[in-house]
């Protein structure tokens, strides 16, 4: 008898406990909607949807890391890094979500293209160095040898002890072959394995992507943006590489952090929105009206979106 009423008590506890638990996080929850209101200009489907004991947390990362003029990475990089990682996911909610956003912090159509095509290349080379089961030791060392190289030149140019190589028509794998060991010393074990048939086109699409400082999207913000696919996809072969390179660039620990953060919300919020079925109608509309929101507010503020 003592024991069934000791274990009554313990459930009547228990019961008590997540009933005054629940009904202390109510005004909390309230507060959390009303912040999201004022921030966003309404309370957008996917966030009323989430979980309300656990909104809180999930809000204030959000808002905290996307939408805080504050942290590391500029806006507009924030959102471009966004825009690349749900383009691989693929993740539609992501693509209209960070499209948008991107625009309203000043990204212009040729830099979200550029985003997009550095996650569809870097997914392209994760696939491949995954296919053609490189050693990851042996990877690495490459990696590393071709990275001084590089870096070694660019010192050397920069105190006009180098000259600047001079750009060659690339016609026929072995003009590829020559060029490689132009930019990395060396011709990496990667590119023997590509197929002949097409190294000239995966050659200069690489090249003319990855290594051109002349694109709209700054070397540094390319790196990161790598970074950012490659972990989500995840491929430790190009997360490797995408790091030394961003670290080449000056990149920081801090930026890095913040780069795969993002990456990662961008994943758990695809992985949310595409649960909830919500129609491509209907979330555009609400994005529409935050991006207005969002307008409106600047142009009462008078301060432009930081985007750089």
């Amino acid at each position: 008898m003592k024991k069934i009423n000791l274990s009554l008590v313990i459930l009547l506890t228990f019961f008590q406990f997540q009933s005054s638990s629940a009904s202390s996080t109510k005004p909390e929850i309230e507060n959390i909607y009303q912040d999201i209101r004022t921030e966003l200009g309404i309370l957008p489907s996917f966030l009323k949807d989430y979980p309300p004991f656990s909104i809180a947390g999930a809000w204030l990362d959000f808002k905290g890391l996307l939408l805080n003029p504050q942290t590391i990475l500029p806006s507009k990089y924030k959102e471009l890094i966004a825009l690349a990682v749900a383009n691989q996911i693929p993740c539609r909610y992501g693509q209209i979500f960070h499209t948008e956003f991107a625009r309203f912090y000043k990204a212009s159509e040729l830099e979200m293209k550029e985003a997009i095509a550095v996650a569809g290349l870097t997914r392209k080379w994760s696939v491949f160095f995954h296919g053609i089961q490189l050693d990851p030791g042996e990877y690495r060392s490459e990696i590393d040898k071709a990275l001084m190289y590089q870096n070694n030149l660019k010192n050397f140019q920069a105190m006009e002890m180098a000259p600047a190589s001079e750009e060659k028509k690339i016609e026929t794998p072995d003009d590829v072959f020559k060029d490689a060991k132009k930019v990395f010393g060396f011709v990496p074990n990667f590119l023997t394995q590509y197929p002949r048939s097409s190294l000239v086109g995966t050659w200069r699409e690489f090249k003319g992507l990855s290594f051109n400082s002349y694109t709209t999207i700054p070397l540094k913000y390319k790196a990161l943006l790598g970074v950012a696919v490659a972990s989500q996809i995840p491929c430790s072969y190009c997360v490797y590489f995408h790091t030394l390179s961003a670290i080449m660039e000056g990149v920081t620990k801090e930026e890095i952090q913040e780069t795969v953060a993002i990456a990662a919300l961008v994943r758990n919020w695809s992985g949310n929105l595409n649960g909830l079925m919500m129609s491509d109608t209907d979330f555009k509309n609400e994005v529409t009206q935050m991006v207005s929101h969002l307008k409106n507010r600047t142009t009462q503020l008078g301060a432009p979106p930081r985007s750089e």
